[in-house]
This record gives structure tokens, sequence and C-alpha cells, in this order.
């Protein structure tokens, strides 16, 4: 791949406004796998799908995978290798509820869709204007399980928020969103 020369300084992507979040339920997305390598538009505005972005904060949605690894030497090596035998992704989502509001409200769409024990895809879209009405060109998956889901302890003059955590299986980077 041939580097473009660059004569001054480039300016990025702003995050704010630019990291649209979906959470889908796994009937939605039902046939994925780690060869997965697009999914359709339709998912991310399936009923039971969440777009979340408007519900937390900068910083709020959070996954960190953290290699499983071994070393290994062989006869004909003269240096130990570390090699990478898996992966462990850990989750959490941060986002406001309201428990005087009706269950459907909402403002606990995101609540309602991170119950405990279930499994979900939260997929990302960075750099993509959050109030688009297009889809996405591509996203960034995990799959996971929620592990717990517990409310936070409010703060003066914050916003009442609750964290799942998610104990996640599958993480697929650069997923192409096939339109309908």
């Amino acid at each position: 791949m041939s580097v473009p020369a660059i004569s001054t300084g480039l300016d990025g992507i702003i995050a704010s406004g630019n990291v649209p979040t979906w959470i889908i339920q796994e009937a939605d997305l039902p046939s994925i796998t780690e060869s997965t390598t697009s999914i359709p538009a339709a998912a991310l505005s399936a009923a039971g799908s969440v777009k979340a972005d408007c519900y937390h904060n900068m910083g709020d949605v959070s996954f960190t995978r953290t290699p499983t690894t071994r070393d290994r030497k062989r006869a004909c090596e003269k240096v130990t290798v570390t090699v990478k035998t898996g992966e462990t992704i850990d989750g959490t989502i941060t986002a406001i509820y309201d428990q005087q509001a009706d269950a459907d409200a909402t403002i606990n769409a995101v609540y309602d869709a991170l119950p405990e024990d279930s499994t979900v895809y939260v997929a990302i879209a960075y750099g993509h204007d959050s109030m688009s009405a297009s889809a996405p060109k591509k996203v960034d998956i995990y799959r996971g399980k929620v592990s717990t889901r517990a409310k936070n302890d409010p703060v003066e003059g914050e916003d009442l928020e609750f964290t799942a955590t998610i104990a996640a299986d599958l993480y697929l980077e650069d997923v192409t969103v096939a339109a309908a």
C-alpha cells in the first residue's frame, strides 16, 4: 500500500457527533460469525435495535481487548516467541435511565435493550455523522452477553445513569453495512 505524500498537517474528525453507536438484539443479526464481512443496514433500524449515542456521554461506551498468550520455544528457534492463543473482550456501556418512567419510555431505551444475560451486538461507526439520514459505510461490531446491569450512585448535577458490563466473545472490524 502506498502512502500519499502529505506536506501539511491533517485535521482529524472530531469525535463528538461522529461516533454513532447501536445496540442490536441477537435476533436481528442471527448469523454473525468470525468470517462476517457485511451486515444489512436494516439491522441498525430493526424493532429491537437502539441508536444509543444520544443516551450516553463521550467515553461511556468502551471495550478492552486483552490478548491471551503463551510462550513458545522450538528447538530450532534461538528466541522465545510469545504466541497469541485468544483474547478477552470486556465492555461497559453507561447511559441515562429514569426508574420512574414507564418501561417503554424513550429515555429508558438503552436500559431496556441491555437486560442481564441477554446477548447483544454493539455496532460503532467511527467518523459517521450521527445525525445523517443514511446508514454508515462501515462499523466495528462487538458481540457479547450482558453480565451485569446496575444503577450508578447519583452525583449532584449529573444525569441518573446505569452501567452494563458486557463479556464479549467476538470482535469484527470494518464490517460493511450493505444497503437494503
